[in-house]
């Protein structure tokens, strides 16, 4: 391959990764407040993360974290479902979205999920 035919491989690489990425908001309320809720998105970025599926929301006690996540592997980027989970474990209450779509960790989602709530049953149970 040539020279200018590697660098439009590269480029066109770039593009599809850059298209099939989704885009979340990432933040934490213990480092702004902004990502509380009411969630003041106007003042936030959403990041692209590559590699993942799957934005989230998780709140325990009063602290709300928005990520990129790995939700269902059988659900694509740009898919409308969108699930959450909440359990109470030690006494302590904790809440974990999962959404499909560019910048849905902005708010609650109205759904359960088996993979959400064995990710925060694994979270809490390495954290106690």
């Amino acid at each position: 391959m040539n020279m200018k035919g590697a660098i439009l491989f590269t480029v066109l690489a770039g593009l599809v990764s850059t298209g099939l990425a989704i885009q979340c908001y990432v933040c934490t309320s213990d480092d702004d407040m902004a990502c509380n809720d009411p969630f003041e998105s106007f003042t936030m970025t959403k990041q692209t993360c590559y590699g993942a599926n799957s934005c989230t929301k998780t709140a325990v006690l009063d602290q709300i974290t928005r990520s990129c996540g790995y939700g269902n592997s059988t659900v694509s980027v740009g898919s409308s479902d969108g699930e959450c989970i909440t359990a109470k474990i030690l006494g302590i209450k904790a809440t974990s979205c999962t959404c499909y779509l560019d910048g849905c960790n902005s708010a609650n989602l109205p759904k359960l999920s088996a993979f959400a709530a064995a990710t925060l049953v694994a979270a809490f149970t390495a954290l106690f």
